[in-house]
């Protein structure tokens, strides 16, 4: 499976990809394009600090 790290760390997190794709500014139908073949380390990286992001921001509301 092609960029396997991004989809763990989705699952992981309990992030959809429309939430990362929403917090980047992007459709949801990018990410799914983006995911279809392996990524370079540099979007990679932004992805993963995308998902990161919205985790946070989600527990943040959590706690409230």
């Amino acid at each position: 499976m092609r960029n396997k790290e991004i989809r763990n760390a989705m699952l992981r997190s309990n992030v959809k990809q429309w939430e990362v794709a929403e917090h980047l500014g992007i459709s949801e139908f990018t990410i799914c394009r983006w995911l279809r073949s392996e990524l370079p380390s540099e979007k990679k990286e932004s992805l993963l600090q995308a998902i990161s992001e919205v985790k946070n921001r989600k527990e943040s509301e959590y706690e409230k």
